[in-house]
């Protein structure tokens, strides 16, 4: 049955899958002390003890939940830094995810001639998403906070499949790819990279764009430079990200947006035609308002008129 699953999530265009038990212990330490440090910028949604009960324990997401199919969707790199992130220039992957996974479920459903009973965790879910990844054999842990693979290097997206299977597990890959590197902490413009693989949101580009509700701290303005969602900052000074582009792999995913925008334009976008233009894309997660500040901040960066 795993052989059969790992066919059909290679076939669903999941680059890369494995299988890992429902224990998550030694994740949730590592996030928990993250937690306790106050790290989570205004993220307190992540903090709820309701949220930290689940990712410590998945069967509160799922009841009797025994084993995690974890797979990676790679999605195009950047190639330069951009105003837009690469991830939130291809279709949102929420929903991309969700329906391949949901498809997943079915085949599964087919092959045991059962209902399957199981939950789907794309990033918004309480699940510790790259520590499961990381037992499962997807990749490790890099400096810069993100998952590394091999081929892939940071450029996919994660999802999980709870299921109530028992399942024979993956093992996880032991090492480090980051070594002695700091490359990326030395890149983030704001210090929000720490050095040991975690980070101060608050600092962190992607969150003050997109997470970060209000006004920008001005320390952290001129830093953003034209970016108006999200940054690749930290990818692409990444040395295990220079073969990823050149990988041979055909993405089945394409970017519906250009990797610039016009400011000025973008100024002038009344609230129904920002959702109208950015309908069906991560885009939307900074909100109008959001959209506005960032694109105010990147034009006075530009120095712009």
């Amino acid at each position: 049955l795993e052989k059969q699953i790992k066919a059909e999530a290679n076939r669903l265009g999941f680059a890369l899958y494995g299988i890992t038990t429902a224990d998550a212990s030694v994740g949730f330490s590592h996030y928990k002390a993250w937690v306790e440090k106050g790290l989570f910028g205004g993220m307190h949604y992540l903090a709820r003890p309701d949220a930290l009960a689940k990712r410590e324990n998945p069967e509160l997401l799922l009841d009797g939940c025994k084993s995690l199919i974890c797979v990676g969707l790679p999605y195009p790199p950047a190639e330069s830094l951009a105003s837009i992130a690469a991830y939130a220039r291809v279709p949102d992957y929420h929903l991309l995810m969700r329906e391949k996974l949901t498809q997943l479920v079915g085949f599964i459903e087919e092959q045991i001639g059962n209902k399957l009973a199981s939950y789907i965790a794309v990033d918004s879910a309480a699940v510790l998403e790259k520590s499961f990844a990381h037992q499962a054999g997807l990749g490790l842990v890099g400096k810069n906070t993100l998952l590394m693979n091999e081929d892939f290097g940071t450029w996919f997206f994660l999802g999980e499949l709870l299921v109530d299977l028992e399942l024979e597990p993956d093992l996880a890959l032991r090492g480090d790819f980051c070594g002695d590197c700091r490359i990326c902490v030395e890149a983030c413009p704001t210090h929000a990279l720490l050095g040991d693989k975690t980070m101060d949101a608050s600092k962190c580009l992607s969150y003050l764009t997109i997470e970060h509700r209000g006004t920008i701290p001005v320390e952290h303005r001129e830093a953003m430079g034209q970016q108006v969602f999200g940054c690749d900052i930290c990818q692409l000074v990444c040395p295990k990200n220079k073969n990823a582009a050149s990988s041979g792999f055909e993405f089945s995913i394409k970017p519906v947006f250009d990797d610039k925008i016009d400011l000025i334009e973008a100024l002038s976008l009344r609230e129904g035609d920002f959702k109208a233009r950015y309908a069906g894309s991560s885009v939307l997660r900074a909100k109008y308002q959001g959209f506005r500040r960032n694109v105010i901040i990147a034009l006075g960066n530009s120095q712009q008129s």
